[in-house]
């Protein structure tokens, strides 16, 4: 019976002792495992950066040349399961090159060594694993530095559109940031604010007036497919516009103008008419007409006359007040004062022949 009952302890003993040496051999093939050399190839994408977060000197950094420019790379991996692991996972399929770092910061082209740069990488060093093969040994990538330079603005207004004074922008000057290659080339330059002619239209002739919000159009020609940084800006990138736009009808004044004495044909030299006195000038005398014509008038290239004009019947009557006329204006152009009813005094010629006030034409 005693004998009976111990033979299933051991067996139980038995089970129980396999079980552990088993798991015994499993966690020792496993460590094996994990310290055993292996290779392993993955792939980075190459991702450069520019330091412009720096004040002082801010970079930009671009592929040298887009054609033959390879956007990733394949790198054999040898390490231990572990290693071989936790490398790429702390990667995370990426290669970044910064400028001051991996990247000299200097303008110009530079040539970089993939296979030192990797060597170098916190993740390959604190890993563990070694690099094999590299499918491509070198890169060649462009560093410029940034720059900023003022440039004035200048309004472009259609020629169909008359103004009175100059168009302004506001601000007069803009700052405009980019590579050094591309804002060396701006120097004397100057940008260009063009309204659009449906808001022109809008604007009240005669009155200075603001269109706000202009874009400043950019003097370089824009690249959509440039890197970050690489493409220039302006601050700001808009601007308010004050202009006049000419009135198409204008309005002047004329202070004063002398009146002459316009007789009948066959009447002059047989009355003597003598304005009253005060009489002898129109004052204040308002026209208006295409801006164009009034300006020729202010500026006496057209000579508008004031003319007191007597008939036959004018004389004989021998009247004492009649209106005077403006001759001499041109077509469009017209008085928009009330012209007023002058004086004077009709003699015959032969009874005050001598009389220095009379006037013929």
């Amino acid at each position: 019976m005693a004998s009976a009952s111990k033979a299933p302890s051991r067996f139980w003993s038995q089970i129980r002792s396999i079980i552990v040496v088993t798991f015994l051999t499993l966690l020792i093939w496993l460590l094996a495992e994990s310290r055993m050399v292996q290779t392993r190839t993955i792939e980075l994408q190459i991702v450069l950066v520019g330091n412009t977060q720096d004040p002082e000197h801010q970079f930009v950094v671009r592929p040298a040349s887009s054609d033959d420019w390879i956007s990733s790379v394949n790198i054999e991996l040898e390490g231990s399961l572990a290693s071989l692991d936790a490398a790429p996972r702390e990667m995370r399929g990426r290669m970044q090159m910064n400028v001051g770092e991996q990247i000299p910061a200097r303008t110009g082209t530079h040539d970089l060594d993939i296979r030192s740069i990797l060597r170098d990488t916190p993740a390959i060093k604190t890993s563990g694993v070694s690099i094999g093969s590299v499918s491509s040994d070198f890169v060649i990538v462009e560093v410029d530095e940034l720059v900023a330079l003022e440039l004035p603005v200048r309004v472009d207004i259609p020629a169909s559109v008359a103004l009175d004074g100059t168009p302004r922008a506001i601000p007069q000057t803009v700052r405009i940031t980019g590579p050094s290659s591309i804002i060396g080339t701006l120097e004397g330059r100057e940008l260009i604010a063009a309204p659009d002619t449906s808001l022109i239209a809008a604007l009240t002739p005669g009155r200075l007036e603001t269109i706000p919000n202009v874009a400043i159009n950019m003097p370089v020609q824009s690249d959509s497919s440039l890197p970050l940084g690489w493409v220039p800006v302006l601050s700001p990138s808009r601007a308010d516009i004050r202009l006049t736009v000419r009135s198409l009808t204008q309005n002047t004044t004329i202070d004063r103008l002398p009146i002459q004495i316009l007789l009948a044909p066959g009447e002059v030299g047989r009355w003597n008419v003598t304005l009253d006195p005060g009489s002898e000038d129109l004052v204040g005398i308002q026209l208006s007409g295409p801006a164009d014509l009034i300006t020729q008038i202010t500026e006496s290239e057209i000579t508008p006359s004031a003319v007191l004009s007597l008939s036959f019947q004018d004389l004989e009557r021998a009247i004492t007040s009649k209106s005077v006329e403006i001759l001499g204006l041109p077509s469009g152009v017209e008085v928009i004062t009330e012209l007023p009813e002058v004086g004077f005094t009709i003699t015959p010629a032969e009874a005050q022949s001598t009389d220095p006030a009379t006037t013929t034409p």
